[in-house]
């Protein structure tokens, strides 16, 4: 048996230097301490984003601390401002200056009158840029949600 260390009513900060880029809680998560694997379930983060946050939700979510990768899965739910988007899973590696989120599966993005949906994308999250695959599609008008 691996050891293991499970918590329970988890709360996180994750820091970059003296910069606050991601607070959040998990109803559970379990660290495997020889591999230093991660399992979270009911994961909610929130980016400060200089008061103009971000909130990521998840059912369950795994990663590897050393290797500071994680993916969410059960269906992802990212809120921000008026925007919805939502996808069966994405994960999280550190490239560039906020890291890549990047996801194969649809993504669906509901907003004030708009709707936008594609098949795989990656989003940046140093610079908040999403670029969609699988043939965007943008549908507008009205309250859409």
């Amino acid at each position: 048996m691996v050891p293991e260390l499970m918590l329970e009513g988890v709360r996180f900060r994750v820091w970059r230097g003296a910069d606050l880029r991601v607070e959040g809680e998990a109803r559970t998560a379990t660290l495997e301490r020889d591999s230093t694997l991660l399992r979270a379930r009911d994961v909610v983060a929130v980016l400060p984003r200089g008061g103009d946050p971000v909130r990521i939700a998840a059912p369950e979510g795994s990663g590897t601390l050393s290797a500071h990768t994680f993916e969410a899965h059960g269906g992802v739910t990212v809120r921000h401002r008026d925007d919805v988007a939502r996808t069966p899973s994405a994960r999280y590696t550190p490239e560039g200056e906020g890291g890549m989120v990047r996801g194969d599966q649809a993504l669906t993005v509901d907003g004030r009158g708009y709707r936008l949906e594609g098949t795989g994308f990656v989003l940046d999250a140093g610079t908040g840029e999403l670029t969609l695959g699988g043939s965007p599609r943008l549908t507008g008008g009205g309250e859409l949600r």
